[in-house]
């Protein structure tokens, strides 16, 4: 299944508004193991994979690899990895 939403996207460092379509899960669980054979089945990400622990690394290393279009997407994971919520649960 898929959704198709309304996402920022960046092109040549521009932000632009489009509509993208992305898979759709029944569960988390679901979606987790799909995230995990996504990731594990192309060799662009490996570098991540090999981080260990490190989320801040493995975010850094998914952006470097191409994972997402935003430029401060490792930034944003970070800042949402050392918030006080997050570091609550």
């Amino acid at each position: 299944d898929r959704a198709v939403v309304n996402t920022l996207e960046f092109r040549d460092g521009v932000a632009n508004r489009e509509k993208a379509a992305f898979r759709a899960y029944d569960s988390f669980g679901q979606s987790f193991d799909d995230y995990v054979d996504f990731l594990s089945a192309s060799e662009r990400y490996k570098g991540a994979l090999q981080s260990g622990n490190d989320a801040s690394t493995f975010a850094a290393s998914l952006q470097e690899s191409g994972y997402a279009t935003d430029p401060k997407y490792s930034e944003k994971v970070n800042n949402i990895i050392s918030s006080q919520w997050f570091q609550g649960l």
